[in-house]
Parts: C-alpha cells; structure tokens; sequence
C-alpha cells in the first residue's frame, strides 16, 4: 500500500499544490478513516488498502471531498450519493467468487 501516492492523489483532488503539507495530515486521517469504513460495509481488507483498484479510488476521492472542506460548495450535494452507489457496486464484487449473483 502506498499512502503517499493516495495522499498525492488526493491533494491533486482537493486542487492542493504537492509541495504543500499543511493539510496532510487531515488528509491521511480521511484515507484511512474511508478504508476502515469499506471493511466495515465488508469490502475485503486487501482491497480496501489497494492503491490500484478504480473503486477504491474513486471512494476516497468521494470521501475526502466530501469531509475536507468542500461542505460549502453546491458540487457536493451529489457526492454521498454517489459513494453509496459505488460502496455498493465494491461491496458486490467479489473476485474470489466465480460467477454469483444478488437479488
């Protein structure tokens, strides 16, 4: 896992020069708080630490933006519901299991 290249990622999110780090710490609290939340609603604990996988990304993008400092801003309004649907969609996927389906 690598939680500086996320960290970058999400600084480049938030719209933050890479060479600031005045706010990197509560960064990496929101990662890390956002990948506990996916274990907890059962996504598998290798995936929710991957760097790799889109959903994943897509998630703590979602979570960060949300909780750092963007509550003001109306381009917010829609990201909860986003992450609930894609949660969802990770929390489905199961690689190891071959061809399952929910209902």
């Amino acid at each position: 896992m690598s939680c500086e290249n996320m960290l970058e990622l999400m600084k480049k999110a938030l719209l933050i020069p890479a060479t600031e780090n005045y706010a990197d710490d509560e960064i990496s609290l929101h990662i890390a708080s956002c990948r506990q939340l996916l274990v907890t609603a059962g996504v598998p604990r290798e995936i929710a630490e991957s760097d790799s996988n889109p959903l994943v990304k897509a998630l703590i993008t979602i979570y960060v933006k949300t909780n750092y400092g963007w509550k003001s801003s109306g381009e917010v309004k829609e990201l909860p519901k986003s992450f609930d649907v894609l949660l969802r969609q990770l929390c489905l996927h199961r690689p190891e299991v071959g061809g399952g389906s929910s209902s």
